[in-house]
């Protein structure tokens, strides 16, 4: 679905009738100062509350006097911001020093400085009694005194001076001679404190102790000289190691001596096993052959027939020396062919070499074994020398550690006692020279400032009651469930503003509502669905309105009289009324119209027996009414409210081609709008937009015009 024409959504500065493309996304100052004027009283009432407060507050502050006193703090004896007299480390206050001075401080601001100051200048010349002050005292538990130093500790201001040993005492009061007065007399009552407190004569007492302490240490020290010579240890530790390795050591060794013998008793059981199985005499070698020692056949064989050929190249074949020489030929032939009945075997026994081996390991063995006994007998020694050294250690140490434990208590206290006592003959000497570690540097007079918190009081009363309008404006806003302006509808419903009808700013135009019914007429018949012209719409409010029916047949006439379409008006807002005494009315697509006076203008006339109307009519016999309606009307206006109680505005929710919410200002509520809509849209209709009813312009026009 597309729908093409002029969005009716009109901004607070354009005049009536103006239009925009789109809605605002955002909140602008303009729509700020709309919501503020809109619930001005809220916001009014809300202002007044933290005003009143901040004029009340103004008007009862008086004019405050602070005097300051310096005070500081010597926290070396030699210099007041070193550490050493040498000066080898840094310029800075030690940790030590900060706690004495944080420490100065604590004692000024103790409840028994502070009730002296009191009970000195005066309770009732120092907070004088008030109405409220009888009216407290009557409900309160707590003691006069007791809220009098909470009071004077609220008054008062005790603080160290950033990076320094100064401290400020300042006191606030309403009178400057009091102020000035009073810090001087806490001064005074300090300094005076404060020499009690660094009495502390138990430097003697603590001297005796050191005494006592330092003897008792040097007879443990000379016991356990004397039982480490006695039991010839240089260091416990180290001898107790040493110790316990010689034991370890020795135990090893025997083992692998026990291991050893037992390796050697088996080694020569095995030997002699083997040597009684062994034989005395072993076969060195065993030969067979068929030749003897001088057997020379071969050769002379190889020699002859090498004569053989010599003579055949001197002599003829059957000479005398040839015939001789072959017959020796074949004696040694007959010779070497008769060597297979003549064998020779040779045999040869020797010593067997293995008895001389295991003979020469056997006695081997047996002497290995004979120095492994000798070796575990020393060891043996041993071990028990080794053991009776850890035993003696042991029976040592018990002693040692009594010692040594009784020695570490005796030196931590020797050297805890010593430090107290030296501290506490340097305090009763610091003491004796009373104010030696403080020195007065200002006097309460020298600083006297003055403070009148009018002003502050009306400021902070101006802004709270600022921030409570704005708080209250937004709440009020937030909790608001009606339209005001258009660009909250348009966001609310996400639609646009097709226009406006009867706008209570205009009341006094009377040609201000048919301008408002023509440009909205315009607009429809202007418009396209799905790219066919809007020929009926249906006008739709959720609650009853007054202005709805107006406006229905106000857009029908001027679409009968503006563009001469022959119109048809269905009111479903009106009574029920009976047509069977009208001549003029007739049945058309199911609903029993008649013309009206307008020209060209119809309306309905019978609802009962209007078939169309039926709630449940089909939907598909509801489209054939409404396309014989659209084949006789040129076009068709239908205004109705979602609270009908025959739920009739919805059966033409889907069969018009565009249906215009009705949103009242100041009245239609947001949720019910929000479910119109979505009703439209269930319903398969198409919602164009809205139309604003009853607007009012809530800002003066002279702001309209500068925003």
């Amino acid at each position: 679905m597309s729908m093409t024409g002029a969005n009716a959504a009109e901004s607070d500065g354009q005049a009536p009738g103006g239009r925009a493309e789109a809605w605002p996304g955002t909140f602008t100052i303009r729509d700020f100062l709309i919501v503020a004027f809109f619930h001005i009283r809220v916001v009014i009432l809300a202002a007044l509350v933290p005003i009143g407060l901040g004029i009340a507050a103004a008007t009862l502050a008086k004019t405050e006097y602070t005097a300051s006193s310096l005070v500081m703090v010597i926290v070396s004896r030699e210099v007041t911001n070193q550490q050493s007299v040498t000066d080898t480390g840094p310029a800075v206050l030690s940790i030590e020093g900060l706690k004495q001075v944080e420490s100065e401080v604590q004692i000024i601001e103790s409840a028994d400085v502070l009730r002296t100051v009191i009970e000195e200048i005066g309770l009732e010349r120092l907070f004088p009694p008030t109405p409220l002050s009888y009216l407290r005292d009557l409900f309160s538990s707590s003691s006069v005194m007791d809220r009098a130093i909470a009071r004077f500790r609220s008054d008062l201001r005790v603080q160290v001076r950033d990076g320094s040993n100064v401290i400020e005492i300042a006191f606030t009061h309403p009178s400057r001679t009091l102020a000035i007065e009073t810090t001087d007399k806490l001064v005074e009552t300090y300094l005076a404190r404060r020499r009690l407190i660094m009495q502390n004569p138990t430097a003697r007492f603590l001297k005796i102790e050191v005494e006592r302490f330092k003897s008792e240490l040097g007879q443990t020290d000379a016991a356990i000289e004397a039982l480490k010579t006695s039991a010839g240890i240089i260091d416990f530790s180290q001898d107790a190691v040493l110790a316990a390795n010689q034991v370890d050591a020795v135990v090893q060794r025997r083992r692998q001596v026990a291991e050893r013998r037992v390796a050697l008793a088996g080694q020569i059981a095995e030997a002699e096993k083997q040597l009684r199985e062994l034989p005395g005499k072993v076969l060195d070698f065993d030969q067979t052959s068929d030749s003897s020692g001088n057997d020379e056949d071969n050769n002379m064989l190889s020699r002859l027939l090498v004569e053989r050929d010599r003579i055949a190249l001197q002599y003829a074949p059957n000479g005398s020396m040839m015939r001789e020489i072959n017959r020796k030929i074949d004696t040694v032939r007959r010779q070497i062919a008769t060597r297979k009945d003549r064998s020779y075997e040779t045999t040869r026994d020797v010593r067997n070499p293995a008895i001389g081996y295991l003979n020469n390991m056997l006695l081997s063995l047996r002497i290995e074994a004979d120095a492994l006994g000798q070796q575990e007998k020393e060891l043996g020694d041993q071990q028990q020398t080794a053991e009776k050294r850890l035993a003696d250690l042991r029976v040592a140490e018990t002693r040692l550690v009594e010692l040594t434990r009784q020695r570490d208590t005796l030196n931590d206290s020797y050297r805890e006692y010593l430090r107290r006592a030296t501290a506490a003959q340097i305090e009763e000497s610091a003491a004796a020279e009373r104010e030696a570690g403080v020195r007065m540097v200002q006097q309460a007079d020298a600083a006297v400032t003055s403070r009148n918190m009018r002003l502050p009081f009306l400021g902070a009363g101006i802004l709270g009651g600022v921030l409570f309008g704005v708080a209250a404006g937004a709440i009020a806003s937030a909790l608001r469930s009606t339209f005001i302006m258009p660009q909250e509808t348009e966001r609310s419903l996400e639609l646009p503003m097709l226009g406006e009808y009867a706008n209570r700013s205009t009341t006094e135009d009377p040609a201000a509502m048919e301008r408002e019914v023509s440009g909205l007429a315009a607009f429809l018949l202007d418009t396209e669905v799905d790219g066919r012209p809007l020929r009926s719409v249906q006008f739709l409010a959720a609650e009853p309105d007054e202005a709805l029916a107006p406006l229905a047949r106000g857009i029908a006439t001027e679409i009968t009289l503006q563009r001469g379409l022959r119109t048809l008006l269905i009111d479903l807002t009106a009574p029920p009324s009976d047509a069977a005494d009208d001549p003029s009315a007739r049945e058309n697509g199911g609903l029993y119209v008649g013309p009206s006076e307008v020209p060209l203008l119809w309306t309905l006339r019978d609802r009962t027996r209007s078939k169309l109307l039926d709630i449940r009519l089909p939907t598909a016999e509801a489209q054939r009414f409404m396309n014989e309606l659209g084949s006789t009307f040129e076009a068709v206006v239908v205004c109705a409210t979602a609270r009908d109680s025959a739920a009739i505005g919805h059966r033409f929710e889907e069969l018009v081609d565009g249906n215009a919410l009705v949103v009242r200002a100041e009245k239609t509520r947001k949720a019910p709008a929000a479910a119109l809509r979505a009703s439209v849209v269930e319903h398969g209709g198409v919602p164009l937009g809205f139309v604003f009813v009853g607007r009012r312009y809530i800002l003066p026009d002279w702001i309209y015009r500068l925003a």
